[in-house]
């Protein structure tokens, strides 16, 4: 009976010295890989994305030996961690008297993705609009003075630009400019506004934009020194005639924008760009 007791102590010591073992090994394979998270795949397969924040103002001025500055567009943008970039402005006139405001954002492709606008023309206001684009869909929410409450589903082109009408988002169609070499390409674009000075809407209309790359060129406007990439908007042929900008930079910041027909310029007046440093997480 004796060696029988004996016998089964020696199981039973060996199978916990076993459990033992195997439990500091689940331990240390635990300890060596650590639980995943789930990370967006865009933002993972594009790591030199970084967080940028600048912002500047715009000078609206009408040309001529009597030229004066008639107003103003306060802007900031944000590179955001996923390789979007969103805009916002805050664009007067002291002539026309109209406040708009627009949050703008796009993809890394330059690719619309949300636009918000609202406008107020001396002491009415005139319309807010709201566009999502989903697939090759853009839905449009508006409500305006003129139109009431309006929804639609549009369909849209994989290249093409909402034309919100804040000076510093005209120089983004040129992010999509296909090639580095002078020539003319033609943009789809839905504009937010009939009007030349983007004084009615926001209910608009698909229409088409021509955009020439003239070239690289040095520009000085009052917020500095810039070499910037010259492009033309439409032609002389147009009713509204050509105009031209002058952008800078991987987010093509408006440096100056002259529009012969009208008289008008608009010149970059401040451009600040913000330090960033991202902080662990608290």
């Amino acid at each position: 009976r004796h060696t029988s007791i004996g016998f089964s102590f020696i199981i039973f010591l060996a199978f916990a010295v076993s459990a033992t073992a195997q439990t500091r090994g689940d331990r240390e394979t635990s300890e060596q890989k650590p639980v995943q998270t789930q990370t967006d795949p865009a933002v993972a397969a594009k790591p030199e994305n970084k967080f940028q924040f600048m912002h500047g103002r715009i000078s609206y001025r009408k040309k001529g030996p009597e030229g004066f500055e008639r107003g103003r567009e306060d802007w900031s943008l944000t590179h955001n961690r996923d390789g979007s970039r969103t805009l916002r402005t805050l664009s007067m006139t002291d002539d026309s008297k109209f406040v708009r405001d627009v949050t703008y954002t796009i993809d890394t492709d330059a690719r619309p993705l949300r636009a918000f606008v609202q406008l107020q023309v001396d002491d009415q206001l005139v319309g807010s609009g709201y566009f999502q684009v989903t697939g090759d869909r853009m839905t449009i929410v508006t409500d305006g003075v003129d139109t009431g409450h309006t929804m639609q589903v549009i369909p849209v082109p994989k290249r093409f630009h909402v034309m919100t009408h804040a000076l510093m988002a005209d120089g983004w169609p040129a992010l999509a400019f296909e090639g580095k070499e002078p020539g003319t390409q033609t943009f789809p674009s839905y504009s937010t506004s009939p009007s030349w000075d983007g004084t009615s809407g926001p209910l608009g209309y698909m229409t088409t934009q021509d955009l020439t790359l003239v070239g690289s060129e040095q520009v000085t406007v009052p917020a500095g020194k810039f070499q910037a990439q010259h492009y033309i908007i439409g032609d002389d042929a147009d009713p509204l005639g050509a105009s031209h900008i002058w952008v800078t930079g991987e987010h093509n910041i408006l440096v100056k924008y002259d529009w012969p027909a009208f008289g008008m310029e608009y010149m970059l007046e401040s451009l600040i760009v913000e330090p960033q440093t991202d902080l662990p997480k608290p």
